[in-house]
């Protein structure tokens, strides 16, 4: 899928990654927004103002004095905390499994076999263009529109990501603050690569 995310050498096999994604910046936007935080994140020293790396799909931006302020704990091995990127373009954001809930029957499901089959197609419109695709629940078979389904583990179909790598998980107040800086509603992502 030519839009799913693409990783980076930066992020190799054993890095954790936190993604705050935006459900509903628009792609003519997000340039804006991501300046916005930026700014906002580098004026409140949670990160460094000037990213560093030798290509702007490579850029990062390193933690600044207080970031430590955006975690649930301390963190006492911040040397290897890799630091923040932000992704934007359209992009699909997602973690594995995929845990879905849907809105209509209340029906909970993690998407394998048939029902992961035509979620990735469904997917794959999406990544085309397509902004009102259509996905049917599995158990009552109403249909929803793709970026709009949520549950334990969904995924963001979008134009902007603050991806946070190999940073201790971020607190419930700095993900709720982000949140409200951006406008939108968001989704939380996390894994391992």
């Amino acid at each position: 899928m030519p839009c799913f995310r693409e990783y980076t050498t930066l992020e190799v096999m054993g890095n954790w990654y936190e993604i705050i994604a935006d459900r509903d910046v628009s792609e003519a936007e997000a340039p804006l927004v991501a300046e916005r935080m930026r700014v906002w994140l580098a004026e409140r020293r949670i990160i460094e103002a000037v990213p560093t790396g030798e290509f702007p799909s490579k850029q990062i931006h390193q933690p600044g004095p207080a970031y430590q302020s955006t975690l649930k704990e301390p963190n006492l091995y911040t040397e290897t905390v890799q630091g923040l990127k932000f992704v934007v373009r359209r992009t699909v954001f997602f973690q594995i499994p995929l845990k879905l809930t849907c809105s209509a029957c209340g029906f909970r499901f993690e998407a394998e076999g048939e029902s992961w089959e035509r979620w990735s197609d469904a997917a794959d419109d999406w990544c085309s263009g397509e902004v009102d695709v259509l996905y049917a629940c599995p158990g009552c078979g109403v249909p929803e529109r793709l970026a709009e389904w949520s549950g334990e583990a969904p995924w963001c179909f979008g134009h902007l990501g603050l991806e946070f790598w190999d940073w201790s998980p971020l607190s419930e107040q700095f993900i709720q603050e982000v949140t409200k800086q951006l406008g939108h509603r968001t989704v939380v992502l996390r894994g391992k690569l």
